[in-house]
């Protein structure tokens, strides 16, 4: 099958089967905006984000091809610092991100450790920061030891305040980043990690690592693996979504609202010998890289056709609400 790319956007196709005659196909397009204000202004072809055919390795995190039809909702990737209101140094604050229906929510602390306090270990007074990374690195997780052995947290293997034993824990840290139906008050606590971005372990794990009744399987169960980039709580029903990305935290300037891309995007328009069917393309990925305030779209559209020999076959991928009858053909090779 041909493909025809009548927008200005980086665009691409992939055609598969599911049967002897029957193929699948997905049409990829992405849009990258700059912020301005309440504005969403594109950015230069040379700045604009291209189509990704295979993994792509940005800050620490692994983005997957954009051609993937096993995706369901919209990933929601948040790039950005718990940055305290006008720099004023504070051992605690909130970080949240909401629009429309969806809402997420996490408590950010100061530098602690767990002190001894009697019997039994405590969490130190936070220690005043201005600004905090709300990377992996900063929620639940880490590496214990037991028995001289590290012991690696089986989802996010890279955060901190997982330990195996109080002697481990005592003058250790605890994580930066909690989520507030979970916070840490024990050494011996097991929350779901915090995450903004997917954990690296979430798509390692293997039942022969988690035991029936453990903590650790429900964390699991929440956190992956699954087919989508973000974590659980990321995945969002487009349609819930509203016009404006609410911030709270990210920024010494206090709230943000900031203007989010239509949830659909350009039509995929499929020829198939004398037939043309129209085909929309949903919002299959948002990344918003808030200190820079650039905004990514990723639009994908799905669809189905019989496979006949020497049938022209194309397809052209067409602004919102263009003529069907519009545009010259290009017949299949």
């Amino acid at each position: 099958m041909d493909f025809v790319n009548r927008t200005e956007l980086p665009a691409d196709l992939m055609v598969g089967s599911t049967g002897d005659r029957e193929m699948l196909s997905i049409v990829a397009s992405k849009a990258t905006y700059r912020i301005e204000g309440r504005e969403l202004e594109g950015v230069d072809d040379d700045e604009a984000w291209p189509i990704f055919d295979k993994p792509f390795e940005f800050r620490g995190l692994t983005l997957a091809p954009d051609l993937d039809y096993r995706k369901e909702g919209t990933d929601l990737l948040l790039f950005g610092n718990a940055v305290a209101p006008g720099r004023n140094p504070v051992e605690a604050m909130w970080a949240v991100a909401e629009s429309g229906s969806f809402r997420y929510r996490v408590a950010v602390y100061g530098d602690r450790v767990w002190m001894r306090s009697g019997r039994n270990l405590v969490p130190s007074r936070p220690t005043p920061f201005v600004e905090m990374t709300l990377s992996n690195d900063r929620t639940f997780g880490g590496v214990g030891a037991y028995e001289g052995q590290e012991m690696p947290h089986p989802v996010n293997p890279d955060g901190r305040g997982f330990y195996c034993t109080e002697e481990e824990a005592e003058g250790s840290p605890l994580p930066n980043v909690e989520r507030p139906d979970q916070l840490v008050g024990s050494w011996e606590d097991r929350p779901t990690p915090a995450c903004l971005l997917p954990p690296a372990g979430s798509m390692e794990l293997s039942p022969e690592r988690l035991q029936k009744g453990d903590p650790m399987e429900e964390i699991a169960a929440s956190l992956g693996p699954s087919f989508n980039q973000a974590v659980p709580d990321l995945v969002v029903d487009p349609e819930s979504l509203s016009d404006v990305l609410h911030l709270e935290g990210f920024s010494e300037e206090g709230a943000l609202d900031l203007p989010l891309p239509p949830r659909t995007g350009p039509e995929a328009v499929a020829f198939v010998g004398d037939l043309a069917s129209r085909f929309p393309s949903v919002l299959s990925t948002l990344v918003v890289l808030v200190p820079e305030r650039v905004c990514v779209a990723t639009y994908v559209s799905l669809f189905r056709y019989l496979f006949r020999p020497r049938e022209k076959r194309w397809v052209e991928l067409r602004p919102a609400r263009a003529p069907v009858g519009a545009g010259k053909a290009r017949s299949s090779q």
